[in-house]
């Protein structure tokens, strides 16, 4: 892939966290668990360089169509996964969703108030915190 490219995805990932995140959580502690799911997606097989070079252009004609809005868009309308538009659905489930598991998985629960733990259940091993989500929620 082009460095251009992986800027572009970079950006994306940080559109996540602008939109989601706080200051709790800091996007380049995330960096380099980013870039290692990224370069693991384009080293293994199935290969993700068409997903993302796709989306990659995607990315720059929807910019067109949408400018400053454009994260908004793909981060927010929770209609998006319905799109007939094979293009945008591919950008949704391989790229998009998939950025959004690095960036809980890496931490971002952290914007919600968790502490000690970077997943998706649980809370602070401490008992004077309480569990931001439980088992029984899951």
């Amino acid at each position: 892939m082009k460095s251009e490219e992986m800027d572009e995805l970079w950006e994306l990932f940080n559109a996540i966290h602008r939109i989601w995140g706080s200051e709790a959580c800091r996007i380049e502690d995330m960096a380099s668990r980013w870039r290692e799911f990224v370069l693991l997606k384009l080293s293994e097989s199935p290969s993700y360089v068409e997903h993302y070079q796709d989306g990659c252009k995607l990315l720059s004609e929807l910019r067109d169509q949408y400018g400053k809005n454009l994260y908004q868009y793909l981060l927010l309308d929770g209609q998006l996964h319905r799109q007939t538009n094979s293009r945008i659905a591919d950008l949704k489930r391989f790229v998009i969703d998939e950025f959004i598991r690095v960036y809980v998985s890496s931490g971002g629960f952290r914007s919600f108030g968790g502490k000690n733990y970077t997943g998706f259940v649980s809370g602070s091993r401490f008992r004077s915190q309480r569990p931001y989500r439980t088992y029984e929620d899951a």
